[in-house]
């Protein structure tokens, strides 16, 4: 379960992922709740060649939470809910090492080709002679 929020804005948006296929999610419009959530949808990603349920949830309200709504339109097949809501906020960051890795192969691509470049310049100077 992933939320997200605007900090400009008193919108949140839920994604829920990775439900059993047994659990059944209503979809629903309440103009009390000022709430939207989306029916199930099945999520098939080729490049894993794997699929994944998936589910959303968005609203405007400062009090929305995303715990709320899952147990407000989520029916589960046994009694407790299969995700921790105190991971809810996560922050989405990239991860240092990994583009600390892509600046070095981008470095060596580079100094591989200024020293392909310097040989066959110094060849070429050598036929000449």
């Amino acid at each position: 379960m992933y939320q997200l929020r605007n900090s400009k804005s008193r919108n949140t948006v839920c994604l829920f992922t990775d439900f059993d296929s047994n659990t059944n999610m209503s979809s629903q419009f309440t103009e009390n709740s000022e709430m939207f959530v989306s029916g199930n949808t099945v999520l098939d990603m080729k490049s894993m060649d794997s699929k994944s349920n998936g589910a959303l949830a968005w609203s405007s309200k400062t009090n929305f939470t995303c715990k709320s709504a899952l147990i407000q339109n989520f029916s589960f097949p046994s009694s407790e809910i299969p995700c921790d809501a105190k991971l809810v906020e996560k922050s989405f960051e990239t991860d240092i090492n990994l583009n600390f890795q892509n600046l070095s192969v981008m470095g060596l691509r580079i100094l591989l080709l200024k020293v392909a470049g310097f040989n066959v310049l110094m060849t070429l100077r050598l036929w000449s002679n």
